[in-house]
């Protein structure tokens, strides 16, 4: 080895770091982790009043999806939930051969691992599509309260902090709208009520929750609200008296067609016992939504009801599947016939 290299051997070379003195390498800094967005879940049974529940969270900052169900008859104010998810839980439930007025309980996991992850990359792009970069959303679809969970594992990978708000409203006005809208039967107005407040109430224990009770929030909605405000983080919310007019305007007696006292329930020999019971303790949960003893109420209907469900609902829904696939089709043949004769 040259020991002693010529000056013009040292022109090109590269510096042995071990003999030149040089200041430490900076750290790189940690990138910062992005703030968590809001998302805020209006749960509970179809006519509950998570519509009306869902505006008024929009109204007071929270943002809607771009593309929601259009107003009917049944629901002249809006019903406030994104159609694209509304059509994908349609698909989901049927193809686990369930649908929206199915008083079983529903698993995804059922579908397998592959048509899960399906669905979560369904559900992630529409929530990405509707919402796009807003900072705190709402987010309501009544057949979201039977897979809560499905959908929170999307939203918290997606960085989403999540509050959940439980609709509360009287059975009896439940099972009357209905009827007046679908002519469901007393009873399964009645079972669905109860699947869908099960489930819903089940899958966010031990979150971040209110309870809101929909009688309650049209008499006074700044009460009922307040809860909502206090639960979910700072900052994302209008102040009352900014967003207090759009709401009052909104929330018109004039949408509301069936009231309903608790004590006609209580008094009703139609009403399940199940039903008046988890009532009771959804009511307890409004003033406590970590009410021990309410909670275990509901685990002791849901275990009867769940036991009687395996029996009777595999009964019914078999046999209400396979003669609805006989209607449509007999529908279907019938139409193509009048079209035939019609060209003709």
């Amino acid at each position: 080895m040259n020991k002693h290299p010529l000056p013009e051997q040292l022109h090109d070379a590269t510096p042995d770091p071990k003999g030149i003195d040089q200041p430490a390498p900076k750290k790189r800094a940690k990138a910062a982790k992005p703030a968590k967005r809001i998302c805020i879940m209006v749960l509970g049974m179809h006519r509950s009043g998570t519509s009306a529940l869902t505006r008024v969270i929009s109204l007071l900052g929270a943002a809607l999806p771009h593309q929601v169900i259009d107003p009917d008859d049944s629901n002249a104010s809006g019903y406030w939930e994104p159609t694209s998810l509304n059509h994908l839980n349609e698909k989901m439930l049927a193809e686990a051969g369930s649908r929206w007025d199915d008083w079983r309980s529903f698993d995804p996991g059922d579908l397998g691992a592959s048509r899960i992850g399906f669905y979560k990359a369904e559900i992630s792009r529409i929530v990405d599509e509707e919402y796009e970069n807003a900072s705190a959303i709402v987010l309501k679809e009544p057949r979201i309260s039977r897979f809560a969970q499905l959908y929170a594992a999307v939203l918290k990978a997606k960085n989403f902090q999540l509050h959940y708000v439980l609709a509360n409203r009287n059975p009896l006005e439940v099972i009357a709208s209905l009827g007046k809208r679908d002519g469901s039967t007393f009873a399964t107005g009645s079972l669905l009520w109860l699947r869908h407040q099960l489930e819903a109430e089940r899958a966010t224990r031990g979150m971040s929750r209110v309870f809101v009770s929909y009688d309650a929030m049209m008499v006074d909605w700044r009460s009922e609200l307040t809860k909502v405000v206090t639960a979910v983080r700072p900052g994302w919310s209008r102040p009352f008296e900014d967003a207090g007019p759009e709401i009052d305007a909104y929330l018109s007696s004039d949408h509301r067609h069936h009231a309903i006292n608790d004590d006609r329930l209580s008094a009703d020999e139609r009403v399940l016992p199940w039903v008046k019971e988890a009532y009771k303790a959804l009511r307890a949960l409004e003033a406590d939504p970590a009410d021990n003893q309410a909670m275990a109420v509901l685990d002791s209907i849901r275990v009867e009801f769940d036991a009687e469900t395996v029996l009777f609902g595999e009964a019914v829904f078999p046999e209400l599947k396979r003669k609805t696939d006989e209607f449509r089709f007999i529908e279907r043949s019938l139409r193509e016939i009048l079209e035939k004769k019609t060209k003709n």
